[in-house]
C-alpha cells in the first residue's frame, strides 16, 4: 500500500513551535486549542500576507530548527514502512525544502521514498494541489490534518485518516474519511485494513 503522510501536525508538532515563537515576539499569549481554523490569521489578527511573512521569519528561527515530532510519530512510521511505501505530501513552501528534508533525514531516517511539496502559501513560485500530488505516486491511504485537504483528496479509492484537532472537529466528514485520536490508532487502523465503507 502506499501511504501519504502530511507533514505540519501529523509527522512535526509545527504549530507548538510557531506558537511559542509568536508570543515571545509578539506578546502573546496564544495557544493551540484557539485555532478553530488553521489559516492563522483568522485567529492571531492582521492579513492573510502578514501571516505568511510572520511564518517565513519564523523559518529562519531556532524555534523552526528544532521542531519535535508529534508523539508516537516516529514509532508508528517505523511500524509503516515495514509492509508499505511511504511519501511525506505536504503544503510546505519549496522555499523550505531542503531544511524540511533535512528534519525528515534525522527524525525519521530512510523511512520515506519521497517529500512532495504543494508550495503553498508561498511568497514565489507557483503552487500544486495535494490531490494532484496524491494522483501522480498513487496514493491508497493519506494521513492528514487538513479538512480542505481531506475532502479534495478523497477519492472512492482513497481513504483519509484525519488526525483530531481543533480545527478539524466542527467538519462534516463522508464516509471514506476517518477521525482518528492518535499514532497508536493510525497504526492499528492500517494493520487491519481500512474497512470499505
Amino acid at each position: 500500500m502506499r501511504i501519504g503522510i502530511d507533514l505540519d501536525e501529523v509527522l512535526a508538532d509545527f504549530l507548538t513551535a510557531l506558537l511559542k515563537y509568536h508570543n515571545d515576539t509578539y506578546g502573546t499569549s496564544l495557544v493551540g486549542e484557539q485555532f478553530q481554523s488553521y489559516q492563522f490569521w483568522e485567529t492571531w489578527g492582521g492579513t492573510r500576507e502578514r501571516a505568511i511573512q510572520k511564518v517565513y521569519d519564523f523559518y529562519n528561527t531556532g524555534y523552526f530548527r528544532e521542531l519535535k515530532p508529534v508523539v508516537g510519530s516516529q514509532e508508528a512510521v517505523s511500524i509503516l514502512k515495514q509492509n508499505n511505501e511511504l511519501f511525506v505530501i505536504t503544503s510546505r513552501q519549496d522555499d523550505v525544502a531542503e531544511a524540511t528534508r533535512g528534519w525528515i533525514a534525522q527524525h525519521f531516517p530512510e523511512r520515506f521514498s519521497a517529500v512532495l511539496f504543494a508550495n503553498h502559501y508561498s511568497q514565489k513560485g507557483d503552487s500544486r494541489k495535494k490531490s494532484q500530488i496524491c494522483d501522480s505516486v498513487g496514493i491508497d491511504v493519506l494521513i492528514e490534518d487538513s479538512p480542505e485537504y481531506a475532502l479534495e483528496c478523497f477519492t472512492q479509492k482513497r481513504k483519509i485518516l484525519l488526525l483530531d484537532y481543533p480545527w478539524n472537529r466542527n467538519s462534516e466528514l463522508p464516509p471514506g474519511i476517518y477521525r482518528v485520536n492518535s499514532w497508536e490508532e493510525i497504526t492499528k487502523i492500517l494493520a487491519r485494513d481500512i474497512p470499505n465503507s
